[in-house]
């Protein structure tokens, strides 16, 4: 449960880092670097929300298998269980940005 919760943190610092390439104003750089600027905003937008929406669909993945099964059981969440699709998601979303 710890990498999930680590998993949400990491995500959310991403996404909330998405605020400093959009604070860069044509005053202090050039035309260039503004544009790559606001190109990366959405990549750290994107890239912090999948990581923390992986997190949590697996904890939701979790209660499904739990409730869908006749007798409630412990269902242990691997690593395994949380990359697969945040790799999924991950580059369905590197696709979409490309």
């Amino acid at each position: 449960q710890p990498f999930l919760l680590y998993m949400i943190c990491i995500g959310a610092i991403i996404m909330g880092s998405a605020i400093i390439p959009i604070s860069i104003d044509d005053g202090i750089a050039s035309i260039e670097e503004c544009s790559l600027a606001c190109m990366f905003s959405p990549w750290l937008m994107s890239y912090g929300f999948v990581i923390s929406f992986s997190a949590l669909f697996s904890k939701t993945w979790r209660i499904n298998q739990i409730f869908h099964h006749p007798k409630f059981r412990r269902v242990t969440i691997t690593v395994k269980d949380v990359i697969v699709p945040f790799l999924i998601l991950l580059s369905l979303n590197t696709i979409v940005l490309i």
